[in-house]
């Protein structure tokens, strides 16, 4: 399987639209509890708190609500991610998010052996668009006042390295 870009941000515009937000910074949380997805924030031990931002168990055995599972010891812009990061496997990976053979809780060093999985590319791809979307990207940019990429970090709630992941994609 290779990954599918396209859907990655066509779903995060679809959530923009339908929840209309217009401008930033886009509340990830907001959006998953309104989709009925508890977010919780835990104390992981020591050793994962390093390794794992977060992950999404779906509790289908339960019946309880799905739950997007943040590390409390993470930075706010990174929770802020996370949550975004797990709204994709929520939206788009359902299926291999569900399978207790399959799915596996990912570092979130960008570090893989063999290369990134698809999944893990597209929950990435969508939480960038979710969070820092073009057309909002290009008017705050463009903003005489907004000369720094911290400045435009602060806008949207996100990493300097997600807006120039961003700035660079875009060709902005």
């Amino acid at each position: 399987m290779t990954a599918d870009f396209g859907k990655a941000q066509k779903k995060a515009a679809e959530i923009l639209k339908e929840y209309r937000i217009t401008k930033p910074p886009i509340d990830p949380e907001a959006i998953a509890e309104e989709m009925g997805v508890d977010v919780r924030y835990a104390d992981f031990s020591p050793d994962i708190s390093k390794k794992i931002s977060g992950f999404i168990r779906f509790n289908r055995d339960s019946g309880n609500a799905p739950q997007i599972i943040v590390n409390k010891a993470v930075s706010p812009r990174r929770k802020i991610f996370t949550i975004a990061h797990e709204l994709g496997h929520y939206l788009l990976h359902r299926d291999y998010a569900e399978d207790d053979n399959r799915y596996q809780v990912m570092p979130r060093s960008n570090f893989y052996p063999e290369g990134k999985p698809p999944e893990e590319q597209e929950a990435d791809c969508f939480a960038a668009n979710l969070l820092v979307p073009e057309d909002m990207l290009r008017k705050y940019s463009a903003y005489a006042s907004i000369e720094t990429i911290e400045k435009l970090a602060g806008i949207f709630a996100v990493s300097k390295e997600v807006i120039l992941d961003r700035m660079r994609f875009l060709g902005v």
